[in-house]
């Protein structure tokens, strides 16, 4: 390999290994510096024509020459920023090295062996350019997927539901889409799976909707006190329509990781379907729950 084609390999690849680390640890970084970093990191591979490049590419050469390339490339201020944007080119440095390694064995790697010993053909620059270009739209999916899983913490909450003495536990996630509400109050209402709750529920209730019956039928059942719990609400969706039972308890406490408030204005229309396959969501709650939250907790 021609001196040239040396300093341009190692440019493209260390000028995309910073851009990664900046983009991993969300740094905002100009461009010229990235490329001057680039640049100072190809220098570098130029010490293999030197006299003493076995001390250059030693684990400690190849440690120091890193950290000056971050310093040179980020500018870190405090010495624990710059122990993490070391950690960060050395991850990026990993992640393409494997994926540039799998490539070349997916794609037929020549393997010599003499003497007992393998040896493998050094990869051509195609396969580096294909596993870097894999690595990043590998790493951005997995970035967009993490956006998204932290976005969708200030939607699931949980809920402590008190009723009879008795309390449940349910994991309930804000549905954006939830337009129900109480005919008669005008009130919002979240969805409950009946399982969620149904230790909560009178026995002619659980009877009901474990057994298939219409529990707003069986609501005629229940006296006076127990019966002003529930009431019924009408519902439309795209497959079906009906009427669902809703339910208030006594108290609810509405909380996340970090906040935690106890709420009288919570009802529910319970549904006999479950609301995901893996118990995510137990309770779908309304989207004015944001606005009465404030946002606090997020």
């Amino acid at each position: 390999m021609y001196v040239e084609d040396l300093l341009a390999l190692n440019f493209m690849m260390n000028v995309f290994l910073l851009y990664l680390t900046a983009r991993l640890l969300g740094r905002n970084v100009a461009k010229k510096r990235i490329l001057a970093g680039g640049f100072l990191a190809a220098l570098y591979s130029l010490a293999i024509y030197l006299p003493a490049s076995a001390v250059f590419f030693s684990w400690a050469g190849k440690l120091l020459v890193s950290v000056i390339i971050v310093w040179f490339t980020f500018r870190p201020r405090r010495f624990v920023e710059t122990l993490r944007l070391c950690g960060g080119f050395f991850l990026a440095s990993f992640i393409v090295g494997g994926t540039v390694f799998a490539l070349y064995f997916f794609t037929g790697a020549q393997v010599l062996r003499e003497g007992g010993v393998f040896y493998l053909r050094p990869a051509r620059p195609g396969v580096l350019f294909y596993g870097a270009l894999i690595t990043f739209f590998l790493l951005l999916v997995v970035w967009r997927f993490g956006e998204w899983q932290r976005n969708s913490r200030k939607f699931r909450f949980y809920l402590e539901i008190f009723d009879e003495g008795q309390k449940v536990t349910v994991n309930a996630l804000v549905d954006t889409g939830n337009r129900l509400h109480d005919p008669f109050t005008g009130k919002p209402l979240c969805v409950a799976s009946f399982h969620a709750v149904s230790r909560l529920l009178p026995p002619v209730l659980r009877t009901a909707y474990k057994t298939g019956q219409d529990p707003v039928m069986a609501l005629g059942e229940l006296s006076g006190e127990e019966a002003a719990k529930f009431g019924v609400a009408p519902f439309r969706a795209l497959e079906n329509a009906g009427v669902l039972l809703t339910y208030r308890p006594e108290k609810v406490i509405l909380g996340t990781s970090n906040y935690r408030e106890e709420r009288q204005d919570l009802q529910f229309a319970l549904t006999r379907k479950p609301l995901s396959l893996d118990d995510e969501a137990e309770v779908l709650l309304h989207p004015y729950i944001l606005e009465k939250t404030g946002g606090v907790g997020y």
